[in-house]
């Protein structure tokens, strides 16, 4: 895999393409890894009983650092096809696309009360209606799932699936994998947490271990492309440990990715927009 290519001379922001993925051995199925047919319908079963309340709380991994569980200790992912719920100007709420045979190994988590353990905040917890009309809860915005082939408190054995599902990190990811349901598509792709795709410059000069990155998009340039800067360095489990950040100038940073200089752009107005693309 590599980066993706310029489109035409006039296009020279691009996606962040596959090639940032580490190529995860086996099936790359959104599915792969399906558990037997007992294992599926108790977890089935969890998921069409929602609680009224349900006690979240984190659990610890040496891999993977604090991540969201239930009262039980049973892990909950995110879905990287999914969309996140959006606030501000431009809100909306968020999106499952894990129907029929996914959610047969995926099975949806809803609690009508969530009561968040020690260090989580109600306030990073929601809801969706889902297009049949059942709910679904939500951790910053994303909605939540099992993985039925996780049997015990402590497995994370969804971790990873088809570079797609991942546990819910705390704190948060300072970048997301995103998978278009769209067909035609990017594939994957890098986004900001809550769902903001992220591109390149072509122009820009990639940093190397010993020389930072140089950007090339000043000006207007950074009203229609704003340089983006993470939080943290919190990064699912699948991306290699290459984000890094540089002083653009006078003490203002960004951050890089395998040395690329990263960007929004102005016009995706909702998470999952390509519209740079």
């Amino acid at each position: 895999m590599k980066i993706s290519t310029m489109k035409s001379v006039k296009v020279t922001l691009q996606l962040i393409a596959a090639s940032l993925i580490v190529a995860a051995t086996g099936c790359s199925s959104d599915n792969r890894s399906a558990p037997d047919a007992a294992v599926q319908a108790d977890a089935a079963a969890a998921g069409d009983a929602p609680a009224a309340s349900a006690t979240l709380q984190l659990a610890t991994s040496a891999t993977l650092g604090s991540y969201l569980t239930d009262g039980s200790g049973r892990a909950l992912y995110l879905y990287s096809k999914d969309l996140p719920a959006a606030s501000g100007a431009a809100a909306s709420t968020a999106v499952s696309n894990c129907s029929g045979g996914c959610l047969t190994a995926w099975p949806v988590f809803h609690a009508g009360t969530i009561a968040p353990g020690p260090g989580l905040k109600a306030a990073d917890f929601g809801e969706l209606t889902r297009a049949d009309g059942s709910k679904q809860t939500t951790f910053h915005g994303w909605p939540l799932y099992y993985f039925a082939g996780d049997t015990r408190a402590s497995d994370t054995k969804g971790e990873g699936v088809g570079n797609v599902w991942f546990v819910l990190r705390d704190p948060f990811y300072s970048m997301l994998v995103m998978s278009s349901p769209a067909q035609g598509g990017p594939a994957l792709y890098l986004s900001t947490p809550d769902g903001m795709t992220l591109y390149y410059y072509t122009p820009d000069t990639v940093g190397t271990g010993t020389t930072p990155p140089a950007s090339a998009c000043t000006g207007g340039c950074l009203q229609t492309w704003p340089a983006f800067l993470a939080g943290s360095a919190v990064l699912p489990s699948k991306l290699a440990a290459a984000l890094t950040s540089f002083d653009r100038g006078g003490g203002v940073m960004q951050s890089a990715w395998k040395g690329h200089p990263l960007y929004l752009y102005a016009t995706d107005k909702k998470p999952g927009d390509t519209k740079g693309d």
